[in-house]
């Protein structure tokens, strides 16, 4: 996908008149275009370059090809016209990325590495949203609004972002309050009919100066979609989705050198039918049999495919997600450097109502609410960037709190506890209801640098470090009790039944308080070389650490069971950087190899009795490596053409004790040994390519045809390596039509998305009592929605 607009003919708000001026073959094919005598010159150059983009991946605002960084960036342009307003969205066409929403928690990858599904991890790929963190992945979740650019910087960020970005961030930075009045407005409908889902979208955003030294601006969003599924026990479609946000940033600029922005922003998202999680693989292949809850829904008729716009559930599913986040900073101009405070207060409020049984009746119901606050400041100081030696350093404190509540209701097992006699005393107390509440208290101490040596006009080295101090503080507790409604509800047991309930392999009752400390020192070493004006190489190596923690869904109330330790990686990476044919050609090249240590894993998998098993331990060692490309070649003023693509080799060096498949499960096996597989979402090639053709209609406007391919080979989507969850290799086509006006006021989209309506599966998990069947989900099919653009 790459810089989608990566150019002033593309730019609908400085357009020349003269790119648009032109007609006829000899135009597409790069020939000489007519255009007035003052402006031809001008135009034409600037409509077969290549458009410089400012990046601050190094906290600083600097051409991104100047940058030894391995980045992918998306402006605002790309983002709107492709309709791509999620991370979600986002990651779906971009290549090794992977982020998709699940049950415990989202899946974050980058090049084949990234956090497992579970609530007590932070997550490997950092987001930051105006240089604030958000590291939890419910916020997966969110709907993006008035948008810059997003900056997806693959590797290990840890110098300029922290502890928590071993694997890569995604840098998103909102659009800021201008001098002069302007904005824009949206909106995007498509057909409740077919598997368009009947999405829609609303935004608009408004700059007001105020007066000379203050401005404001004021933007808001709301979208969703009916659904694409159709419920066949109720009617009803999904996932059924409502999405706001509202945000307000000042910039108030009081003295020169001198400038403050406050940010003020509430979200949020609402998915009436919560994650489709699909059961599949119902019936199972031989040898299993169905079985559980699999069984159930084989007798009531077909269990609709993963290829089907139908599915089955119960009644109740949901997910709500409610945000809040307000920014203040402030940068202060000396004579020779620049001193930078940011200060960030942000949270949510989530919840999720499951139907984990995957059938028309209430058997397995699980409800998870979280809650989560951040607290941070950041003190930097940058010196001007013309010195010979350059240096940035800052300070950086955090305080958060993690609440989290896991409510299960196991109504299946009500008449098996029923009929046996050594359960009787629990018999009055049924259905079985099961509660763990977890609390975290985390503090984070960091200091970091950074110092450039410009040796000479082409060749500079530069230093990194990064000391870091985490602080964890957590408090678990487990309780049995009545289930009292469909989801939560849990009245805690008389203690002399919960011996009984002890007995039958779902968890032990107790309470555990634990802490713990870790600290690292996370060193960075670049050369960076000019080779010609239009042509940069890099060697880069960089430490990365990622603090320990404890494992929230651990039943065993053993101390020793909790606590995980801190992973690390080395990152190694090689890179060239270029523009071609006088700036009509852009070819980027990266080589990267990434050796994880003391990797944290989830241990998943079920048990005899059916349960789900879900831990955390340091038991594997991977290594990430392969070559990224990225290219732009701007055939002529109305032609060009992109492609970004990754071969990607990411293995497990060591990872003795995984869980077992469903085959060595019923083989008798509790563990596997996956020391030599591929890591989970690494695709050994991926890729994309754009074709993009903008052809004049008449002086006034100007039609845009752009066609993305998406191409990926074989990857896994669950912890076990199970035949049964791997997502063979697919291409999927994306595409746009556009009218647009001269002047850049008036837009006109119709956007389609997955055309080849192709099956891609996002997430696996293994179904409870089913051994066999599985909960999947996949992308969307095959939609097409209408979008009207106006800027003024």
């Amino acid at each position: 996908m790459g810089d989608s607009d990566s150019a002033p003919c593309m730019n609908r708000k400085s357009r020349p008149t003269a790119c648009i001026a032109a007609t006829g073959l000899a135009a597409l094919l790069g020939a000489p275009l007519a255009a007035p005598a003052d402006t031809q010159s001008e135009s034409a150059e600037a409509a077969t370059r290549v458009e410089e983009v400012v990046v601050s991946a190094q906290r600083r605002k600097e051409n991104r090809q100047r940058v030894p960084i391995s980045a992918q960036v998306v402006g605002q342009q790309a983002l709107t016209q492709q309709n791509l307003n999620s991370v979600t969205a986002l990651a779906e066409t971009s290549p090794s990325i992977h982020v998709k929403g699940s049950g415990r928690s989202s899946n974050f990858y980058v090049r084949g590495t990234g956090s497992g599904e579970s609530q007590s991890f932070d997550q490997s790929v950092g987001t930051f949203i105006d240089d604030i963190y958000h590291g939890r992945s419910r916020l997966s979740e969110g709907t993006f609004l008035d948008l810059d650019h997003i900056e997806i910087l693959k590797g290990p960020q840890s110098t300029f972002f922290g502890n928590n970005a071993i694997a890569g961030a995604f840098n998103i930075v909102t659009r800021r309050p201008g001098k002069e009045l302007e904005g824009h407005v949206r909106a995007l409908g498509s057909p409740r009919t077919g598997d368009n889902g009947g999405q829609y979208a609303g935004e608009g955003a408004l700059t007001l100066p105020l007066n000379d030294s203050a401005s404001v601006r004021m933007a808001a969003i709301a979208n969703g979609q009916r659904g694409y599924l159709r419920n066949t026990f109720n009617g009803q479609h999904v996932p059924k989705q409502d999405n706001g946000a509202f945000r307000t940033t000042l910039a108030y600029a009081p003295s020169p050198g001198l400038d403050i922005e406050l940010k003020g922003e509430v979200g949020r998202s609402i998915n009436k039918g919560g994650l489709v999680l699909r059961q599949t693989s119902c019936p199972p292949p031989a040898p299993f049999v169905a079985a559980g809850f699999c069984a159930i829904n084989v007798a009531s008729g077909p269990v609709p495919s993963l290829s089907s716009d139908e599915y089955t559930a119960n009644d109740g599913n949901q997910t709500r997600l409610h945000t809040y986040e307000s920014v203040l900073t402030a940068n202060y101009q000396l004579d020779a450097a620049t001193l930078t405070s940011v200060t960030g207060y942000n949270g949510y409020r989530f919840k999720l109502d499951l139907d984990d049984d995957a059938t028309t009746r209430d058997l397995l119901n699980v409800q998870a609410p979280e809650k989560y606050h951040q607290l941070s400041q950041e003190f930097r100081i940058a010196s001007a960037t013309d010195r010979r030696i350059e240096y940035l350093a800052g300070v950086y404190f955090q305080a958060d709190q993690l609440d989290i509540e896991q409510s299960i209701s196991y109504f299946f097992l009500t008449p098996n506890l029923s009929a046996a006699p050594p359960l009787a005393p629990i018999v009055p107390f049924l259905p079985l209801g099961q509660q763990v509440n977890a609390l975290q208290d985390e503090r984070v101490y960091s200091a970091f640098g950074s110092l450039t040596w410009n040796i000479s006009d082409d060749l500079k080295l530069i230093g990194g470090l990064r000391a870091s101090k985490v602080t964890k503080d957590f408090d678990w507790a487990l309780a049995f009790g009545t289930a009292t409604a469909r989801y939560g509800g849990i009245v805690p047991f008389p203690a002399s039944v919960v011996p009984i309930a002890n007995r039958l392999g779902l968890g032990t009752t107790g309470q555990v308080s634990l802490d713990r400390d870790d600290e690292a020192l996370m060193p960075s070493a670049k050369v960076q070389y000019q080779v010609t004006t239009d042509a940069m190489a890099y060697l880069s190596y960089s430490r990365g650490f990622k603090a320990g923690g404890f494992s929230v869904a651990e039943l065993s109330a053993i101390e020793a069971n909790y606590p995980f330790d801190p992973e690390f990686v080395d990152a190694y990476e090689a890179g060239f950087k270029s523009e071609w044919l006088d700036r009509r050609m852009l070819f980027n090249l990266a080589l990267f190899r990434n050796d994880f240590s003391d990797l944290q894993v989830v241990i998943q998998g079920t048990s005899a009795t059916g349960a789900l098993i879900n831990f955390i331990r340091n038991a594997a060692a991977s290594r990430s490596q392969g070559v990224e490309i990225e290219s732009q070649w701007i055939v002529s003023p109305m032609f060009r053409v992109g492609v970004a693509g990754t071969y990607l080799d990411s293995k497990y060096e060591r990872y003795p004790n995984a869980g077992p498949t469903y085959a060595q499960q019923l083989a008798g096996r509790t563990s596997q040994d996956l020391s030599g597989h591929r890591t989970l979402y690494a695709p050994k090639w991926s890729g994309n390519v754009t074709a993009t053709l903008t052809v004049p209609v008449s002086s006034s406007y100007e039609l845009t045809a752009e066609a993305i391919g998406i191409l990926s080979t074989r990857y896994q989507t669950y912890s076990t390596d199970d035949p049964l969850t791997a997502q063979p290799g697919y291409g999927r086509l994306d595409a746009r039509l556009s009218l647009d006006s001269a002047d850049g006021r008036w837009g006109v989209d119709v956007i389609g998305k997955n055309l080849t309506n192709t099956l891609i599966r996002t997430f696996s998990g293994y179904q409870p009592t089913s051994r066999g069947s599985l909960f999947q989900d996949r992308e969307q099919f095959r939609s097409v929605a209408l979008q009207l653009r106006y800027h003024f």
